[in-house]
This record gives structure tokens, sequence and C-alpha cells, in this order.
């Protein structure tokens, strides 16, 4: 059955039905894989004989061509005899295998496929990326460079998912995480005409606090006392603290609302209370007017921080450098009332319970930046890219 001929199969079933549908564009673009297990899906949901039948069909004819497809592919990669491809051509022999093995629980009598064995194959080419990536990883390691450990780390992962704990491969890998990692030392400097307050700059070099390390980059401060080598110096210079005057702004607001207060008689022309069509006293709303006044009380003060991130390598030349500001504000609302309570809102009565608030110090202002500073530090330095 040619490529047509599966399309056909396919329409016949239901040209309109979105599983099929789907299950035809990936046969069309040589997806096999994804239409083995669409149409594995659909064979395990559909009650109908006829239509189980035709997925049967279908997929023992895409089964046939994934096969076709795969040895083409080993057979043009062999044929190079290059090693690059090692490792391709395992895991094109996984793909025969893990192919197989889930048409295995739905093969029956009347559902066969042509199964064969391909382990021999699959693990010589398990020893062969094996060897060869080993064998690359050792050269890229013997050029004691961080960028060439962090190469053969790579190999090595590879070898160590195919064949776990092959020769060395553990031992080297770790060798590599050691010496493909950069080593940064993060320092705080002040810059500005002010005292750096110490609370501050203690949590600044809290590294812990930062989650900043990774694979490949571990960061340090002077008090870790780190005395292997440095790759990179990150100085955050504090240039300016500006620390707002204390301030009481006062606004008066005089409020007014008519509001229902019981209700009055309605009267005919002889003073007689006036009576609806069922014989009860007509009432009328009394409305009345209600004011009130407000003195509204807003304190602020804030803190601001200028500073700077620099970069270094390790000869102490500078690679870049980064704004970095940062400012925390002291607010606080409150009212005074004077009136009827009933012409309040919801916002007024909630900031009627507030009252006035001491002035927060300076050094805890600044101190209220620390976590904005630490997360802004933590951005330029993923986003820089080193």
């Amino acid at each position: 059955m040619n490529h047509k001929h599966i399309i056909i199969v396919l329409l016949s079933i239901c040209f309109s039905c979105s599983p099929v549908k789907k299950i035809n564009e990936n046969v069309i673009s040589g997806e096999y894989d994804k239409a083995i297990s669409k149409t594995i899906d659909q064979l395990k949901r559909t009650k109908n004989k006829k239509k189980k039948d035709q997925y049967k069909l279908i997929l023992k004819d895409v089964f046939s061509k994934s096969v076709i497809k795969s040895q083409n592919k080993i057979s043009s990669l062999k044929k190079d005899k290059n090693p690059e491809f090692y490792y391709e051509i395992y895991l094109e022999y996984q793909k025969l295998i893990d192919r197989q093995n889930k048409l295995m629980n739905i093969s029956s009598n009347n559902l066969k496929f042509n199964f064969k064995n391909y382990d021999n194959d699959h693990i010589e080419f398990r020893y062969k990326t094996s060897n060869y990536y080993m064998e690359l990883s050792k050269s890229l390691i013997s050029k004691d460079d961080r960028l060439d450990y962090r190469n053969a780390y790579e190999y090595l992962i590879i070898i160590e998912s195919i064949n776990p704990n092959y020769l060395e491969t553990r031992t080297l890998i770790n060798l590599c995480l050691l010496r493909g990692k950069d080593h940064i030392l993060l320092n705080v400097l002040n810059e500005s005409n002010s005292v750096i307050y110490k609370e501050l700059q203690k949590d600044i070099l809290n590294i812990n606090g930062y989650d900043l390390n990774s694979k490949w980059k571990s960061f340090h401060t002077a008090k870790d006392n780190y005395l292997g080598k440095t790759d990179f110096y990150i100085d955050l210079a504090f240039k300016a603290f500006i620390i707002s005057p204390e301030r009481i702004l006062e606004k008066e607001n005089t409020k007014k609302k008519n509001i229902k207060d019981g209700y009055t008689y309605q009267l005919d022309n002889n003073g007689n209370v006036m009576s609806d069509s069922l014989g009860n006293d007509i009432k009328i709303d009394k409305i009345v007017e209600i004011s009130g006044k407000t003195k509204e009380y807003s304190q602020s003060k804030s803190a601001k921080v200028i500073a700077e991130v620099r970069y270094y390598d390790n000869k102490n030349n500078l690679i870049e450098k980064f704004p970095l500001e940062s400012e925390f504000w002291f607010r606080n609302i409150f009212l005074e009332f004077t009136g009827d309570k009933r012409v309040l809102n919801k916002k007024d009565k909630r900031l009627l319970k507030g009252g006035f608030l001491p002035f927060p110090p300076d050094d805890i202002l600044l101190f209220n930046n620390s976590e904005n500073i630490k997360q802004k530090l933590k951005n330029i330095i993923y986003n820089s890219g080193f």
C-alpha cells in the first residue's frame, strides 16, 4: 500500500473527523511515531468494529513506513563511517525498539506486526558512542580550559544517560563541574558621601538569599573566606542615599448626602390621610440632607538608593556597567471627622479607624530597599550574559 492509499483509507473512515485528520497530517509530514500514538489511542477508544479494523490497517501500514524510514536513515549514516553519527544511529535503534514495545501490548492474532530484534545493534552503537564521546571528553579536558570542560561535560552526560557509570564517566563529570565553573566575587562599595548602614550591607552580601549559584557559576563574598581563583568581579557601588523630608499633608472636605429618614403620610386637600386601592395608608419617604466634614492626613517619607553594578575580569579590566536604583516609600493616610457618620463611604470608614504613625528612621527605610536591590542585581546578573 503506497502513501496515497494510506490517505484514502484515512479519508474513508471520516474525513471530517478531527482525530483522523490529525493522523492523516502526521502521515503526510512523515511524523510516523505521532501517527502511531494517535492511532493506538483511537483504536482503544472506538467501539465500532468496522472502524477498529480500519484503524488496525492504518497502524500496520504506518508502522511499516516508520521502520523503512528508520532503516534508511541508519543505512545512510553508516555509509559515511563518521563516528560523529554514532549517537544518532544509536537513537534511531532506540526508536525502533521503543516503537515495537509500544505496539507489543496491542498485538494480537488479528493484528500482527513484523517485529525484529535490534538488541545487538543497539548495544554495539551504545558502546561506540560511549567510547567515541569518552575520547572527545578526555581530549577537551586535557586543554584545561573552562569552556572545554563545559563541552566535555555535555558529552559525558550523554554517556551517563545511555551507559550509566561507564568507566570513569562520573568522576570526569564531577571534574568538569568543578573546573568548568566561573567563580565570581561580589563586593559592596560605598562611593556616596553618606555612611552605608551595616544591616543593609550585611543583607546584600548574604549570597544565600539570592539563589544566584548555578551549574557554571559560583558566587562568593569577602566574608566567605574563599581562597580559590576568581574569574570575575562584580562591584555593587552605592553612589547616593537620598532621604526625603517627613511630610504631613492635610486636606479638608465637606460631604453631603440625601438619605431616607422615615416617612410621612400623603394627605388630600382636606388634610386627611389618603388610602390606596387596597385601603392602606399611602406613605411617602421622608428625604433629608445630611453632612459632615473630613480632614484627611497623609504622611509620607521615602528612601532612595542610587547605585551602579560593574563587571570586571580577573585582570581588573572593566567589562560592563549597569545603573541600579531603588526607592521605598512609607505612606499612611487617616481621617478625622465631624458630623453625621451616615455620610461616609466604606473607604472613609476604613481610614477613620487609622491614626498617626511614627515616621520610620532613615536606616529602616533604607533597609527596606534591600530586597528590591537584590532582585534588581539578580536580574542584571542573569540578563547580562556573563
